[in-house]
């Protein structure tokens, strides 16, 4: 993991500096969606099952190399505990961060965008077994991935590394724990 960041790091660095070539852009708004996976690592994959993740993001662009980013995604995910009477589990995180990007410009007008980013927020387990309630927690994350715009929208490729607090619906002992997240999206681009 962290030759993967140092790697994202060089290439961001690499790339700003062919980026004072590249003509101005104005700084805007993006709307992001995304779907992806929700794969769990450690003790959470001995809980939970990889599942399927759904979301969006505003993101604010601060100049070509800086975006405050708020995203809100939805997992349809299954738990693995033995005594409940159902296994599903909808688990819904909310977060907010800062990303920082290169801009390198590509042949036909394409744009390549490498970046990493961190941020904070929560996570809600919502159970659908009989006589659980939701709980929500306290969540951070780290993420690496790439765009590849042309004009206004762009294709969005993006991993993330969560680390994040855990109430067992079992026991009600509180863990940290941690999980990936992968997606491939479409941003647009408002000016």
């Amino acid at each position: 993991m962290r030759r993967i960041i140092l790697f994202s790091l060089v290439a961001a660095t690499s790339s700003a500096i062919a980026a004072a070539q590249i003509p101005r852009m104005n700084p805007g708004f993006e709307v992001r969606t995304f779907a992806g996976a929700y794969v769990p690592t450690g003790r959470q994959a001995d809980d939970f099952k990889a599942a399927t993740t759904l979301g969006a993001a505003l993101a604010r662009e601060f100049g070509e190399h800086v975006h405050l980013v708020g995203s809100l995604s939805w997992t349809h995910g299954h738990n693995k505990f033995a005594k409940l009477d159902d296994d599903r589990t909808y688990i819904w995180q909310y977060d907010a961060g800062v990303e920082i990007n290169a801009l390198r410009e590509l042949e036909s007008g394409w744009l390549f965008r490498p970046l990493a980013g961190l941020g904070a927020g929560a996570r809600t387990y919502d159970y659908v077994a009989t006589n659980v309630g939701t709980n929500t927690c306290t969540a951070a994350y780290a993420n690496i991935g790439s765009e590849f715009q042309r004009n206004l929208v762009a294709v969005r490729v993006d991993g993330r590394y969560y680390l994040n607090c855990f109430k067992s619906p079992i026991s009600g002992a509180e863990r940290t724990r941690h999980d990936l997240g992968f997606s491939l999206g479409l941003v647009y681009h408002i000016r």
